[in-house]
């Protein structure tokens, strides 16, 4: 699963409204290779649209990470027939806010609008698509932008712990590079890098455009083909380095940007093509603590008082996903904990979970699912990534594999990917002076 929202109301959802499936969406590939996706829901006059590219980090190498970044930030600075500013103004102005995202594996944006405005938000968003310029102000500009967003990220333990483990984990696959780039290569990429990243990535064959909610299909469609009419250019996908296999334990001490001593234990997952896998992950980590719950917070927080905070997480990706374990704790714990958790691990993996602890986990998967699928956007958001990272019939059977996992099935996950002489555990020492 992509990323888990908290929401204290989920522990009330019925596992009635978790098991409503979303419906299959129409999936079109216009004559140019651009993919449309689209569902019809009259239920309320919005529609959620996005835009979604397959070029990510993934697509990066060390000499240019960031670069993905970079684009989404200025490919709504200005075009031909609209100046910086303009999109920005324009969108609000149909009170609607443009979201943007870079991941590993894709760049996505997109905006909740009116129904009746679906035109106008329709010609934005081809005309940033399509038209692009990068002017070298603009490129000023959004440097020092994300130079401050480098700055303030060391401030987030989970991600910087997160880059930590993947740095070991994924060795010279591109996975292993950080979103936002380096403060050298943000520096220094010039506009020629921009629009040669740009022009190679940002074609109809390698993109989605995602419409759900309340419009025409029809004239939709028709007007989709006159905006994104853009010639096809042939997508050449270039192979990525092998991700290495962990053959033993690796336990280092680091030394990071933080305040606090925290334990990091990661581990290489499956990647978005193991189906079943993916699913058996989400309800483990759910059991394990997304959220302010779980075991690692009922038994090491509140019981035990081994660990003061705790992160959870796997994320799908095209290729092997990271599993990450981050705990807040003090030095004299961490052989305690690392202990703990990883004999909690080897037992998942050996007895399994119980009845109650299975159907609880799942429980709390299916509800966020239709939490985060109640809304037009969560459900274009949807399409959009498993289109990014898999495909889109993924978004449609998800919630059903989640159902009939099996306690043996999640058992046989846990014993695959849970273990302890494949797991990188990293003991982050703060590095500022001051710290404790």
């Amino acid at each position: 699963m992509r990323k888990f929202a908290t929401a204290f109301l989920l522990l009330f959802l019925t596992a009635s409204a978790g098991m409503a499936q979303v419906r299959a969406p129409s999936v079109t590939r216009l004559g140019n290779g651009l993919t449309v996706i689209m569902q019809e829901d009259h239920s309320i006059d919005l529609i959620g649209i996005e835009v979604w590219v397959k070029a990510g980090i993934a697509n990066e190498t060390a000499d240019n990470n960031g670069i993905s970044h970079l684009v989404e930030h200025l490919l709504f600075a200005g075009t031909e027939k609209r100046q910086a500013g303009d999109m920005d103004r324009e969108i609000e102005s149909v009170g609607a806010t443009l979201d943007a995202y870079t991941g590993v594996d894709y760049m996505h944006f997109g905006a909740t609008i009116c129904s009746r405005y679906l035109n106008k938000s329709l010609d934005i968003f081809a005309d940033a698509i399509n038209n692009s310029q990068f002017h070298e102000d603009d490129l000023e500009r959004e440097r020092l932008v994300i130079l401050d967003e480098l700055a303030r990220k060391q401030s987030s333990i989970r991600l910087v712990a997160r880059s930590l483990l993947a740095q070991k984990i994924y060795g010279p696959h591109p996975y292993s590079l950080t979103l936002e780039g380096t403060a050298a290569n943000v520096k220094n990429i010039s506009r020629n890098d921009l629009l040669a990243y740009y022009r190679e990535h940002y074609t109809p064959t390698n993109m989605a455009l995602v419409l759900v909610g309340d419009f025409d299909p029809s004239a939709a469609l028709a007007e989709i083909k006159k905006l994104f009419q853009s010639a096809p250019r042939e997508y050449k996908t270039n192979p990525r380095p092998e991700i290495p296999p962990i053959t033993k334990q690796i336990s280092e001490s680091v030394k990071a940007s933080l305040d606090d001593d925290y334990l990091a234990i990661g581990f290489l997952g499956p990647d978005s093509s193991q189906s079943e896998d993916v699913c058996a992950l989400d309800v483990l980590m759910s059991y394990l603590g997304q959220g302010n719950r779980g075991w690692i917070f009922e038994e090491l927080k509140t019981k035990f008082k081994l660990v003061d905070d705790a992160y959870v997480d796997f994320v799908t990706c095209k290729d092997k996903g990271l599993i990450s374990i981050i705990v807040s704790t003090t030095p004299d714990k961490q052989a305690k904990v690392q202990e703990v958790i990883l004999a909690k691990l080897e037992q998942i993996g050996s007895k399994g979970m119980s009845g109650y602890e299975l159907e609880n986990a799942k429980r709390s998967v299916l509800g966020q699912i239709a939490y985060e699928r109640e809304t037009v956007s969560g459900r274009a958001n949807a399409f959009g990534f498993y289109f990014a990272v898999s495909d889109v019939s993924f978004a449609v059977k998800y919630q059903a594999c989640i159902s009939s996992l099996t306690a043996e099935a999640v058992r046989q996950t846990a014993k695959k990917y849970l273990i302890a002489d494949s797991a990188v555990i990293l003991r982050l020492e703060p590095s500022r002076e001051g710290s404790k």
